[in-house]
C-alpha cells in the first residue's frame, strides 16, 4: 500500500507523514489514525512473523506532516502459537498512539460465520462518494475509493432526516485511478478502512457530523483474497459530545474478515 514503513532497528520502524496518509482541513493535516494502526499492525506482523488476531489503538496526539513517527515493538509473552505485544509510536518527543494486540494462528478444523453480510447491490452497480471541499487534493480520501451501498458517507442520507437503524454501508477499495492497479487488501488497508466508523455518524443523526478516533479496536476473522471490501456501519449511540459504533468487514464472497468498533469525539459541522 502506499504506508511507506520503513525500518529503523530489529524491532522499530519509522514512518514520514505526508498529505497521502494524513486528513483534516488542508492547513491542518493530521495522520490518519487508520493509518497508524495499519502501519502497527505491519510493526508487529513483521517482527513476530504472526498474523494479527486482535488489536485495539489508543489515540493520544496529532502528527503533522513532515513529522517522523517512530513504532516501536515490544512483544511481551511469545508462546508456541500467540505472541502478546504492544507497540508505541511516538514523534518529537510525545507518544501519538499506542497499541496492544495479539498474534498467532492455530491449526484447528472447527469454523463457523454467523456474521453475515448484508444484501446490496455490487460496487460497480453503487455511486461513489463525494469528496467534502476544502480538503487536500492529495489526502488520504483519494487513496481509499469507496461505493455507497446504502445509505450516505458523512452528511443527512438522501431524503434528509437522520437513519432510524444508523446503518450505512459502502465497498471500498485501493483507488485504482490513483495508485493504479494491483493494490492487494491487506492487514494495513483492512486497519484503515475500520478507522471509517465515524462516517456513519452523520447520517445517523441527519446533519453533517463525523468525529475524532479516541480508540480503534479491531478483530481478524479470515484472510481471504478480495477486490472490495463491504463495510457494514452502525453507529450504537451518541451522547454527551461522544459517538459509539462498530464496523463489520467482508470479503466479496460474504466471508467475514474482519469486526472493528469505535469510540470517538463528536464534532458537529454547519
Amino acid at each position: 500500500m502506499w504506508i511507506d514503513l520503513k525500518p529503523a532497528g530489529n524491532t522499530a520502524f519509522e514512518l514520514d507523514v505526508a498529505p497521502s496518509i494524513a486528513v483534516g482541513p488542508a492547513d491542518r493535516l493530521f495522520m490518519f489514525g487508520g493509518v497508524g494502526l495499519g502501519a502497527s499492525l505491519t510493526a508487529l506482523e513483521r517482527v513476530t512473523g504472526r498474523p494479527v488476531v486482535w488489536a485495539t489503538a489508543q489515540y493520544e496526539s496529532y502528527a503533522r506532516p513532515g513529522e517522523t513517527v517512530r513504532f516501536s515493538v515490544d512483544e511481551r509473552v511469545r508462546g508456541n502459537q500467540v505472541s502478546q505485544a504492544r507497540v508505541s509510536a511516538t514523534t518529537g518527543g510525545r507518544e501519538v498512539l499506542n497499541v496492544s494486540a495479539a498474534l498467532g494462528e492455530r491449526d484447528l478444523p472447527e469454523r463457523g460465520q454467523w456474521t453475515l453480510a448484508p444484501r446490496v447491490a455490487p460496487p460497480e452497480d453503487c455511486p461513489p462518494r463525494q469528496l467534502w471541499e476544502g480538503r487536500h487534493p492529495d489526502d488520504i480520501h483519494s487513496r481509499v475509493e469507496f461505493r455507497i451501498a446504502r445509505g450516505s458517507m458523512h452528511g443527512p442520507r438522501a431524503g434528509g432526516g437522520p437513519a432510524p437503524d444508523g446503518h450505512v454501508v459502502m465497498w471500498a477499495r485501493p483507488n485504482p485511478a490513483v495508485l493504479g492497479e494491483g493494490h492487494l487488501i491487506d492487514t494495513a488497508f483492512v486497519a484503515v478502512v475500520a478507522d471509517y466508523v465515524p462516517s456513519g455518524v452523520g447520517p445517523a443523526l441527519g446533519r453533517d457530523a463525523g468525529g475524532n478516533s479516541l480508540d480503534n479496536s479491531i478483530r481478524f476473522h479470515r484472510r481471504v483474497p478480495t477486490d472490495w471490501l463491504l463495510c457494514d456501519v452502525q453507529i450504537h449511540g451518541v451522547a454527551n459530545g461522544f459517538a459509539h459504533g462498530r464496523m463489520h468487514i467482508f470479503a466479496q464472497t460474504g466471508e467475514l474478515i474482519a469486526t472493528a468498533s469505535q469510540s470517538l469525539i463528536l464534532r458537529l459541522w454547519d
